[in-house]
């Protein structure tokens, strides 16, 4: 599962943007709870099934897309959150330096933040540390327009 027969766990057929509307569709299941949804048997199970690559790209896709937010003190106080806040504002800074530049370059490009979203994603032992800033990401991400 999410793992490419080349062993990396890259971006194959939309599998990070589809992943990452999963957990939002399991963070609407329930009522945008963060720690409800954390503790789903079935996110729980997927995200340690997922390579460490995707989980890797899965951090920066949703911290791209949580660059404009403005959490406020009082919304958690974990260290979770406070690592979710330090990826926003990174892709931010980002996208600040790279006007140009996209999700896609932010993914593949040598910076900080790769490095500790690598840093997360290899380590077993911080999976529920990891999943909470993914789902925290996810609920402060820019929602698509309904059309």
């Amino acid at each position: 599962m999410f793992n490419h027969p080349t062993g990396y766990g890259l971006d194959f057929e939309g599998e990070i943007p589809a992943l990452a509307q999963l957990f939002a569709d399991q963070l609407t299941c329930h009522n945008n709870d963060v720690t409800l949804a954390r503790h789903h048997q079935g996110l729980r199970a997927l995200w340690a099934a997922a390579s460490p690559e995707s989980r890797r790209q899965l951090l920066l896709f949703v911290s791209w897309g949580a660059r404009e937010s403005t959490a406020s003190d009082t919304d958690y106080l974990s260290t979770a959150d406070q690592c979710a806040r330090a990826f926003a504002h990174y892709a931010s800074s980002w996208a600040e330096q790279h006007p140009e530049g996209d999700v896609e370059a932010f993914r593949a490009e040598q910076h900080s933040a790769r490095l500790a979203a690598s840093s997360l994603a290899f380590d077993r032992d911080e999976l529920n540390a990891s999943l909470e800033m993914v789902l925290l990401l996810v609920s402060r991400s820019a929602q698509p327009e309904a059309q």
